[in-house]
């Protein structure tokens, strides 16, 4: 593998039959990894330029994102925004728009699409399948080179491309290039590249599964290998099988352009540590539709419903609590939320923050229920999707109802509805 931004190894494997026009092997598989680089705060730093060769931070509570910058002095998401200060004080810290970030990762997608026939695609990174396009896009490190150029000139913003025979190694092999990068590795060379790399940079291997590894004195991905997928699976259960098959380089995972997600979160921390009722149950309201809408676009139901609580002096707590009914309608998912607010709310202690998972997911209209009640929920879908429809073409604040509407005053809006602290910008 070459890394950096020029051609990568291009050399045959011997015995690989090669495609009729001496392009890829015709039965070998091609994926793009692309990662936007510091993805929020380099679209803080695009906006304004006085942002930019400064470090920048966008969270409130914790860090969401930094820039490289700000990265040299030790930051990273997930960082208390009071050690960041500790670490950086020059630090700029800027709150986020979750909205503007998305119409930035939309226009990066659509170049994407423009390559590959197959995009799946995740708040700040996309995996395109090149397999087969070789006549039309050409080679794949050229054509990735050419997705870079052309993001940059849509977005201002540098992108990093990896590409590997799978899923897993084109991602693992862009990271070694970050930022603003593009390199290659072939199946030939995967073995070389896994098995010196460190166990943590392997997927599925979080912080706890590390501890555990290495107190076995299991330091690389080569390492690994020494364990059958039967000890594995005793220490991790069935995700030990997984890491088996990865730590030998094997994903077989497709691309699929839209995937069935396992939860859909909606959640902020307030502009000021509240205990007023009124404000927190408008603003579960809010976050709930806003879940809900999601919900309906993506063609799905729920059935389990979750809200979650932070509290000023940083204890957490979150119930959750299943539907009678699977719906993807305001009304049973903000009843639920209430009662479990009610539940969970019992400290005399203002809260920081709040959130709401819809999970447990079926396709909608998969369940039937009884006669009566098919009709009602057909009445009522029928309204939620033409309250999408008018959102859609005016903004979602242009229809606020509920005790939503105590936000009315307290909160800018915009367009896209009231402008929140610390919207779910990684969800």
């Amino acid at each position: 593998m070459e890394p950096g931004s020029g051609a990568a190894n291009q050399r045959d494997v011997p015995g690989t039959p090669r495609a009729a026009d001496g392009g890829e092997p015709a039965d070998e598989r091609v994926m793009l990894h692309v990662d936007i680089d510091a993805f929020f705060a380099a679209i803080e730093q695009q906006l304004d330029p006085r942002l930019r060769g400064r470090p920048v931070i966008v969270g409130a509570g914790v860090i969401a994102s930094c820039s490289y910058e700000a990265r040299r002095f030790g930051l990273r998401a997930g960082m208390t925004l009071s050690e960041a200060r500790r670490r950086c004080p020059r630090a700029v810290i800027v709150e986020g728009h979750a909205q503007t970030y998305r119409c930035f990762a939309e226009q990066i997608f659509a170049c994407c699409r423009a390559l590959s026939p197959a995009v799946e695609t995740c708040l700040d990174e996309a995996y395109c399948d090149l397999s087969g396009t070789v006549r039309v896009n050409g080679e794949p490190c050229a054509a990735a080179a050419r997705l870079k150029r052309d993001i940059l000139g849509a977005t201002g913003l540098t992108v990093t491309c990896g590409i590997g025979p799978n899923r897993m190694l084109a991602k693992l092999a862009g990271k070694t290039v970050k930022p603003d990068g593009l390199t290659r590795i072939e199946a030939a060379e995967a073995e070389a590249f896994l098995t010196a790399r460190p166990i943590e940079q392997l997927p599925g291997v979080g912080h706890a599964h590390a501890k555990t590894l290495r107190s076995m004195n299991l330091a690389t991905i080569g390492d690994l290998r020494a364990l059958p997928v039967e000890a594995l699976e005793r220490l991790f259960g069935s995700p030990g099988r997984l890491l088996h098959e990865r730590c030998r380089g094997r994903d077989t995972a497709p691309v699929h352009e839209r995937e069935v997600p396992v939860s859909i979160s909606r959640e902020t921390s307030f502009h000021h540590d509240t205990a007023d009722r009124a404000e927190i149950e408008g603003m579960l309201e809010y976050l709930a539709s806003r879940a809900c809408r999601a919900t309906r676009e993506t063609g799905l139901c729920a059935r389990t419903v979750s809200v979650r609580l932070r509290y000023a002096d940083g204890e957490g707590t979150e119930r959750s609590r299943t539907l009678g009914t699977v719906s993807d309608a305001d009304p049973p998912v903000i009843e639920t939320a209430r009662a479990l607010l009610a539940a969970l709310f019992t400290r005399r202690v203002a809260l920081h923050a709040v959130g709401l998972t819809l999970s447990n997911f079926s396709p909608a209209g998969a369940e039937q229920g009884a006669l009566f009640e098919e009709r009602e929920a057909g009445r009522r879908a029928a309204l939620y999707h033409a309250f999408d429809r008018v959102r859609g073409a005016y903004g979602h604040g242009v229809v606020i109802s509920g005790r939503a509407l105590h936000l009315k005053g307290r909160l800018d809006e915009d367009r896209n509805g009231f402008v929140l602290r610390t919207p779910s910008l990684t969800k």
